[in-house]
């Protein structure tokens, strides 16, 4: 049998299916404050979206870039250009304009459909957007006209979109930060994402009795792949929680007697301090995630302190989707430190500089191999064959595997920052700072953090003559980068080390040097 005798793996399908009588037509899919919308109705949304899309003239490859917090609407619009056939680009809200303006332009973008309390940024961005040839606001306070969604929509028809898809057709290209100082567009198609969503479904034992905070951000593979499509996929009930704050997180628990609650280690450490303070009835979790960051030993006695679900951790890419996680959660004892071991349709490789296998235990690059794997970096045809070779990812993440095949992250080969569960790469920064005329020169490290898990440092030296202040260079940065990628320490240096032989900045002295910058009394760095 071909590919072409089977139904292919397409995205929008996993609604369609679960809008019928037998199925789950009546159930609640989505929770937000007071809405609750079955999955009859959203099936109708999505598809109404879609026709009023279709009727606007997107066209099936057309990319279209969304800008939104987590909503019922964002979901319906998710899957409406699934069905219809365009690549979705999901923008971070946190995105300078700089960054939005370089995603669409990347990516080729055509239309920008945005929340309406995002109007101001996109204001500030339009006019370095000029490909971008239509502007479609939704949700609260989009109002009527023209370029409103809603206004598109109700003449639109609720009917299946009729539109011919292949399951290895571009479905959405998301932008991850670049070791180069360039973001890349990581390019899934319907069936990588479909397969995200089917083995972490299986693996993590997703039911349609379930129900799962929606906390991560949609933007994100995390929001998604992860949580969104494996809880839609199973028939299960998400309920989106407006602000990532402990006592809002913990209220929405238990008031929809949630079953999963999936955290990056940040969350977790504050849903635990507010826990100390006072308790919550969380009887109805089953299981508990925690992914982004490795999950350290005190924070996993503190939630296993507050909650009976067993904990498990997960290890993961944009462009790969889930590769490792515990299977069970004891073994978080007895394999502290690891993230798992691999799932059944991804073949994980250490190797060495010339990609050959290290032994067991040794320290090596972390490869992925499956049918999981992106299709590639948008338009980037360099990038992703030094990523992916002979069919294997290069994650850039070092690490080592045990005599069980349990993966240990050992450290990041690129320098990566995780802060607050969100990816920032060092080099990204750097290439804004330089462009400041009082800096001679940059290195941007991660510093541990109690709270974050690492924040950002940024050593400068500074030019002749320079009189710089750190309130400058954060200011600097934020006025160019997202929020999350500015700066939280700036220290100024007469000369960053470096080797002798190569002149490379030695980061890993740095980033000893300061080590204990996060809890030490707050200077104000200046020159």
């Amino acid at each position: 049998m071909t590919t072409h005798d089977r139904s292919p793996l397409l995205l929008g399908d996993l609604v369609r299916r679960n809008a019928v009588p037998e199925r789950f037509r009546d159930k609640v899919a989505l929770v937000h404050g007071n809405r609750r919308v079955t999955y009859g109705e959203l099936n109708r949304r999505v598809n109404r979206i879609g026709h009023a899309l279709l009727g606007a003239g997107v066209t099936r490859g057309e990319r279209v870039a969304v800008l939104g917090r987590n909503s019922i609407e964002y979901v319906a619009i998710y899957f409406a250009l699934a069905k219809i056939g365009a690549v979705m680009v999901p923008l971070n809200f946190r995105y300078h304009p700089v960054e939005i303006a370089y995603a669409t332009t990347q990516s080729g973008t055509s239309w920008l459909l945005h929340e309406a309390a995002f109007a101001e940024l996109v204001a500030a961005a339009r006019p370095e957007l000029p490909g971008v040839k239509r502007f479609v606001v939704f949700g609260e306070g989009a109002g009527e006209g023209a370029d409103a969604l809603a206004s598109l929509e109700a003449r639109a028809t609720d009917d299946e979109p009729r539109v011919h898809l292949d399951e290895d057709d571009a479905r959405i290209i998301m932008y991850t930060s670049g070791t180069t100082g360039f973001p890349k567009g990581a390019t899934l198609s319907h069936r990588q994402q479909y397969l995200h969503a089917l083995v972490y479904a299986h693996e993590v034992g997703m039911r349609s009795t379930d129900v799962a905070l929606l906390i991560y951000p949609l933007f994100h593979a995390g929001g998604t792949d992860c949580l969104l499509l494996p809880l839609l996929l199973a028939g299960g009930t998400g309920v989106m929680v407006d602000r990532v704050e402990a006592d809002d997180i913990l209220a929405a628990a238990v008031r929809e007697r949630a079953t999963f609650l999936f955290c990056v280690p940040t969350v977790w450490r504050r849903i635990m301090r507010a826990l100390d303070e006072h308790l919550a009835d969380l009887t109805s979790l089953r299981l508990c995630i925690s992914a982004s960051d490795t999950i350290s030993a005190e924070l996993l006695h503190a939630i296993k302190k507050h909650v009976a679900a067993p904990v498990i951790q997960i290890y993961g890419l944009t462009e790969a989707g889930v590769i490792t996680h515990f299977l069970r959660p004891e073994h978080h004892e007895t394999k502290l430190g690891s993230v798992g071991q691999p799932h059944p349709l991804v073949d994980v490789r250490i190797v060495d500089e010339e990609g050959a296998d290290v032994p067991r235990g040794q320290v090596g690059e972390v490869i992925v191999k499956g049918p999981t794997i992106m299709l590639g970096y948008w338009d980037m045809p360099a990038k992703t064959a030094d990523t992916v070779r002979d069919g294997w990812l290069h994650t850039g993440d070092l690490g080592r595997v045990d005599d069980e095949g349990f993966l240990y992250l050992m450290g990041r080969a690129k320098d990566l920052i995780i802060s607050g569960g969100e990816n920032i790469y060092p080099a990204e920064i750097e290439r804004v700072l330089r462009e400041h005329s009082g800096v001679r020169d940059v290195a941007v490290v991660g510093v541990p953090d109690p709270e974050w898990s690492e924040s950002v440092l940024a050593v400068i030296v500074p030019a002749e003559d320079a009189r710089l202040t750190e309130a400058e260079i954060i200011d600097f940065v934020r006025d160019r980068l997202a929020g999350f990628k500015k700066p939280r320490f700036v220290r100024f240096v007469d000369a960053l080390p470096a080797t002798s032989a190569t002149g490379k900045v030695q980061k890993a002295e740095l980033r000893q040097q300061f080590a204990d910058l996060a809890t030490r009394p707050r200077t104000k760095g200046s020159l």
